[in-house]
């Protein structure tokens, strides 16, 4: 019994890991193509509106990512409850954050072109509250479901961009077309919820439901905006304090460091409705498992940082052309950063099972501010470079450092010293 209930989440994170090598290798290449077509210069304006959009849409999903897996994983009887409660909350936080960001945009002195793409981009909040079939596909160990309409998406949606840098197409149609990213999943999972029965969720709200669900997610709001900030916080500032085409030169190495943090988060979030499963049972077997997990995403990552680091002048000339060679520094200092990243991701898991969702929302917020100040030192003296070595300080200070500040983390941090060192949890 228990070899098929392993068989069964190694399928779960099978489908979960070959959809994400898939966005992995579409991210790349795509973002290649289309950081190469627009040039330092408007991919930079590209990113911006992304950035700006993506801290919009971490608030509209409330967590919930964490939350209705546990929830889901917990009370299974109450499946079409919780999804419709979840969506509900999550297209009214939709509603709630657009009119904010709107209202803040166009307060703003940006130029009028980035305005129009912002308002676009972040219309993509909307269909957010779809992500709910995904989750519960998730919670039920059917990431196959998940993964063929996300596959679908991005097969759809890479061909598109393609064919607009082929048909010479002007930045805005790329803004829409990174809205009907957003569109196309959520078309695919409804269909999904259709074929197998799930779609009735959407006549379900419970505000009891609503309740518990929010005191759950409110500290993983506040993690996952915070995590933003000192992932995203970079390229609002280097926007501000250098210009556009730096900042194009500095994704363009992020675009590379970001394909690869997929693969750590996808395994541990894959994983989350195991981990909580094992917290139920044998402390001792959950703790090797656990260590066993912090060691295989930890010296994955400094395999390739070590390898991206050495080859980082050749990866950025060939990949994204000459106008980016100047991207091959700050992608030897990010990549390492992907080493406490791949951390961050297996604690975050810990932090879940072990319903302390409060404490590792303090934690990320306090590196947050350390990164934005950090920023503001580093960024006028080092330029890219200074942001790139802030935010490695940042995501090491919140991943390692912080768990020697706090009594409740001993264990956690012994987990990971064993992982780290390759000793025995018995």
């Amino acid at each position: 019994m228990q070899n098929q209930t392993v068989q069964r989440y190694f399928f779960n994170s099978s489908w979960m890991l070959a959809e994400q090598i898939l966005r992995i290798l579409s991210g790349v290449f795509v973002g290649i193509y289309i950081a190469r077509y627009l040039g330092p210069e408007q991919f930079g304006m590209l990113t911006y509106v992304l950035a700006i959009s993506t801290f919009i849409l971490c608030v509209a999903r409330l967590g919930m990512d964490a939350v209705l897996i546990k929830e889901l994983v917990n009370t299974p009887e109450k499946n079409k409850e919780l999804m419709g409660t979840a969506f509900w909350l999550m297209m009214l936080a939709a509603l709630t954050c657009y009119i904010v960001a709107a209202l803040g945009i166009s307060l703003t002195d940006e130029i009028n072109s980035v305005k129009i793409y912002a308002y676009i981009v972040s219309a993509s909040t909307f269909f957010t509250s779809f992500l709910v079939v995904d989750y519960f596909f998730q919670s039920q160990i059917k990431a196959k479901y998940s993964a063929i309409c996300k596959t679908l998406a991005l097969l759809c949606m890479s061909i598109a961009k393609l064919a607009l840098i082929f048909s010479d197409a002007e930045i805005f149609w790329f803004a829409i077309a990174s809205l009907l990213d957003h569109v196309v999943l959520a078309v695919f999972l409804l269909f999904a919820a259709l074929r197998t029965r799930e779609i009735n969720f959407l006549g379900h709200f419970n505000l009891v439901d609503a309740k518990l669900m929010l005191k759950s997610s409110w500290p993983m709001v506040i993690t996952a905006v915070a995590s933003l900030v000192f992932m995203r916080i970079d390229q609002v500032m280097i926007r501000s304090m250098l210009g556009l085409h730096e900042l194009g030169i500095y994704s363009a190495a992020v675009k590379v460091y970001e394909s690869w943090i997929i693969l750590p988060y996808v395994i541990t979030i894959s994983l989350l409705p195991a981990i909580v499963k094992l917290k139920q049972g044998d402390e001792q077997n959950y703790h090797r498992k656990l260590c066993q997990l912090f060691r295989a995403v930890i010296w994955l990552s400094v395999v390739a940082a070590f390898f991206v680091s050495l080859l980082s002048t050749p990866i950025m000339t060939i990949a994204f052309g000459s106008q980016y060679t100047e991207s091959a520094s700050v992608l030897s200092i990010v990549m390492w950063t992907a080493v406490f990243a791949s951390m961050s991701s297996v604690s975050a898991r810990y932090f879940n099972a072990e319903n302390m969702e409060k404490k590792i929302a303090l934690r990320t917020a306090i590196a947050a501010a350390v990164n934005i100040a950090l920023n503001l030192l580093l960024i006028p003296r080092y330029g890219i470079e200074g942001a790139a070595i802030a935010t490695f300080c940042c995501i090491f200070f919140t991943a390692y450092l912080m768990d020697w500040m706090d009594k409740d983390l001993r264990v956690l941090l012994k987990i990971k010293h064993h992982a780290i060192f390759f000793m025995s949890t018995k």
